[in-house]
């Protein structure tokens, strides 16, 4: 071989290792964007279970807007033991997360209550500054819009919409009580 030749085999190969190194960062850097989606949408998918499970199991719900910011979600619901058991549940969104705390008695909504609840995901914001949780009383009192978006390291964040509506009878009395509703509100 000459020097000419092996110049020329060196620069193919040069080219040949350039395109397989492009192909192979392109490949990495759609890797990161998939998995940075994927876990995103596999946090709001935790929040949308955990708000339809509960809702789905209510006998009543309120959403309201706490002094100290942010929106809260109350419901009572039934556990899926026999015999069932009543508790409050509540999930919180503020300050980009959302939280959540289930109860047997009334669940304490101050700032610093809701900081030792459990987090069910970060990074959380509502959709065009709309509300997270919205009811509809009027349409149907014992259901729930859940509309958040969560955000990514550097993408679009993921859009998660659900409507969870309660499958309890109507009315579902509390044992200690006869009332609907109480303790929880």
């Amino acid at each position: 071989m000459t020097l000419i030749e092996l110049l020329v085999y060196m620069v193919l190969a040069v080219v040949v290792l350039l395109i397989v190194g492009g192909l192979l960062i392109n490949s990495l850097t759609t890797q990161r964007t998939v998995r940075n989606a994927t876990q995103a949408s596999n946090a709001g998918q935790l929040v949308a279970q955990s708000v339809a499970q509960g809702v789905r199991n209510a006998s009543a719900l309120k959403v309201t807007a706490p002094i100290f910011g942010g929106e809260l979600l109350t419901v009572l619901t039934a556990s899926m033991t026999t015999p069932q058991t009543w508790s409050c549940q509540a999930w919180y969104f503020g300050s980009g997360e959302v939280r959540t705390k289930t109860s047997s008695t009334l669940i304490p909504t101050t700032a610093a209550s809701v900081a030792n609840w459990t987090l069910l995901g970060t990074g959380m914001q509502s959709v065009s500054g709309g509300a997270v949780f919205t009811s509809t009383p009027l349409v149907n009192p014992r259901s729930v819009i859940l509309n958040l978006d969560v955000s990514t390291v550097n993408g679009k964040p993921v859009r998660i919409n659900s409507s969870s509506t309660s499958l309890q009878p109507l009315p579902v009395p509390v044992p200690v009580t006869g009332l609907v509703g109480l303790p929880c509100f």
